[in-house]
Formats: C-alpha cells, structure tokens, sequence
C-alpha cells in the first residue's frame, strides 16, 4: 500500500516487510534465469532508502552463483523480496517491485536488460 510517495508492502504471508520512501525511476526487467524463475521486477534504490522489518529468523539468503548478491526470501511463504551487495556497488540494492501493490509500480517505465547473455 502506498502512502503518498512513500511504498510500503511486504511478503505474501506478511512476515517480511518492505519500506521505500520514493517510487524508483523506472522497473528492470530481467533475462537471466535467476529473474526468470522468481518472477523478479526489480527496483533499485540505496540501502538507506530501504527499511526491511523481519524477525531476525524470517529470511533466507541464497549467494547468487557469481557471488556479488545475495538473494533474500521469505522462510514461511518463498517470497524473493530484495538483494543486497556483496561485491556489487554497496550503494545498490534491489527489491522486487511484486512485494508491493502493482497499482503503485504499474504505470513505471520498464527496462529490459539482457542478463542472460552476460
């Protein structure tokens, strides 16, 4: 649910959830197979820029195979709600753009980018 600018939404079962204070410019589409098989539309902000609020216990984190991600899910429910940088530019990380309501994110540009052939 938005309010104002502000995004706020979360995981399907609701034990993880995500804070933004602004709509990011534009969504990314992904190729690679990770994106693929999660369904991921991502987000992108600085890491100040996002509040996560879950138990300490509530997440998985899975190191994407070239190492400079990791990939976080919800436990109870699989949700894939955001990445943060492990080699990546620390001032990046993403959210899966499904953990809000798509009437918040649906009228945002979208970016394709060819992660799969890189």
């Amino acid at each position: 649910m938005s309010d104002g600018l502000k995004l706020q939404g979360g995981c399907h079962c609701g034990a993880v959830q995500i804070t933004v204070a602004t709509p990011p410019a534009e969504v990314l589409r992904c190729n690679c197979s990770l994106c693929r098989k999660t369904g991921w539309r991502g987000g992108y902000w600085h890491p100040d820029q996002v509040t996560i609020t879950a138990d300490p216990d509530a997440q998985n984190a899975y190191v994407q195979g070239h190492e400079s991600i990791t990939l976080w899910n919800c436990k109870t429910c699989g949700s894939q709600t955001h990445w943060t940088p492990l080699t990546a530019p620390p001032d990046r990380m993403g959210v899966n753009m499904r953990m809000f309501d798509v009437a918040d994110w649906q009228h945002l540009p979208v970016r394709d980018v060819d992660g799969a052939s890189g």
